[in-house]
């Protein structure tokens, strides 16, 4: 069996904003046997409310998030998300133009359609 994670679980636990919440999200990710589904679109979110509502530092955010994807019990698209991840800092870019530029890379996509000027291979519809 499987269970998906939403994007409210995993912030009460890079936060610890309510303790309570916190530490019965950490107890279940120690104890749980079952398959735990993170999908990219959670991870988008994750980022965008820790950035825009905690106004964590992007660099906390990676640190974060590439620590919580070591979790065995998560499953996702673990290395394209720690690449996004990666290319979000190290770009300092937008997190869903750092996931696009990864998605292409993961899938042989030689060029992104695109009206952004950042340092990727793009052409303008």
């Amino acid at each position: 069996m499987a269970k998906l994670l939403d994007a409210n679980t995993v912030i009460r636990y890079l936060t610890a904003d309510d303790e309570k919440k916190a530490k019965r999200v950490e107890k279940f990710l120690r104890q749980t046997t079952e398959k735990l589904i993170l999908t990219d679109v959670t991870v988008a979110e994750v980022v965008w409310v820790l950035e825009s509502h905690y106004e964590v530092p992007k660099s906390d955010i990676v640190a974060k998030l590439q620590l919580f994807l070591t979790l065995e019990t998560v499953h996702a698209a673990k290395p394209l998300l720690s690449d996004a991840l990666t290319f979000y800092w190290s770009y300092n870019i937008d997190y869903i133009d750092a996931y696009i530029a990864a998605y292409a890379i993961h899938h042989d996509v030689d060029t992104i359609v695109s009206y952004d000027h950042a340092s990727i291979s793009r052409e303008e519809p």
